[in-house]
């Protein structure tokens, strides 16, 4: 928390970590080179014995950091959320990273707004952080939102501090926290907006817990694949999904109409790029090539 007449920090960006010190300085340096944004990073450790802590002691200066056992990822979020100070809250993953001036992006419609969650687009990339995927989105339909599910990427997206309250995450779930927590501040009356913008990269690999889950049109649900018994837990509580297949049709229309495919499409053709923009001036070049194709030239 900032002392006595220091500044509150535009966002905390909540890390939860375990076993990911091979990525986790991506992480931490996407953070410390957001521009336009005052940020705190706060990395929630499940006492990792990988060398995470090692370099947490090395990037000290960059990060609020504690390693200590936990209950699992939502377990971790709470506790990093009960740590920070920030008007908005980020939640980024150990394996993930921003991009250039994305959180600046999120603050700025969000102060505009008056909205609560506000989210831009996503990046995929492999174990390298080398683009695999461009995933744009859309304008907020609670439709889409219940009944064909979490279009909205955590990696991309921030919530007002004030909208979340106390153990914001469900420490029961362990894949679906981040669709229980859209669901029940949409419930609870939160405004969503989303920004055309590129703010987040999702690292595919195979060590992810969500890395296989992908749910296309003609597939049923699984419910001995470890996601039925919280999809179940999700209906309960929200009625979601009760039309799921229309859900995808119409997720699917409401990119047709912002443009998304489009963008979507010119990603395929600069695939293999860096998306890592932070770690050398050819790789910053590379993203700055990637964004003037996707999004410059995309009108």
């Amino acid at each position: 928390m900032p002392s006595d007449g220091q500044a509150v920090p535009d966002v905390s960006v909540v890390t939860p970590s375990y076993g990911y010190a091979h990525y986790l300085r991506d992480a931490i340096e996407s953070v410390a080179e957001q521009r336009g944004v005052t940020v705190e990073h706060v990395i929630q450790d499940g006492a990792s014995t990988d060398g995470t802590v090692e370099l947490l002691r090395e990037l000290d200066d960059l990060v609020d950091w504690t390693s200590e056992p936990d209950e699992g990822q939502s377990d971790a979020l709470n506790r990093g959320i009960s740590r920070a100070s920030g008007r908005w809250i980020a939640w980024l993953n150990a394996d993930e990273f921003y991009l250039p001036d994305g959180l600046a992006a999120l603050v700025r419609e969000g102060d505009r707004t008056g909205a609560d969650v506000i989210y831009g687009d996503t990046l995929f990339s492999d174990g390298d952080g080398r683009l695999t995927r461009l995933l744009p989105q859309h304008r907020f339909s609670p439709f889409v939102l219940r009944s064909y599910g979490c279009f909205i990427s955590t990696v991309s997206s921030i919530v007002r501090t004030s909208a979340l309250g106390n153990d914001p995450i469900d420490a029961t779930m362990r894949r679906m926290m981040d669709w229980d927590l859209y669901l029940r501040l949409l419930g609870e009356g939160a405004a969503f907006r989303y920004v055309e913008a590129p703010v987040g990269v999702f690292r595919a690999h195979d060590t992810r817990v969500t890395a296989t889950e992908r749910r296309g049109f003609f597939q049923r649900l699984n419910r001995d694949d470890g996601f039925g018994r919280e999809y179940d837990m999700v209906r309960r509580r929200y009625g979601a999904m009760r039309a799921r297949r229309v859900g995808h049709l119409a997720h699917g229309a409401a990119k047709v109409l912002s443009g998304a495919y489009h963008r979507q499409l010119r990603g395929r053709s600069v695939t293999g790029k860096s998306l890592r923009w932070f770690a050398s001036d050819v790789d910053a070049r590379e993203y700055s090539e990637l964004y003037q194709h996707c999004y410059r030239g995309a009108g």
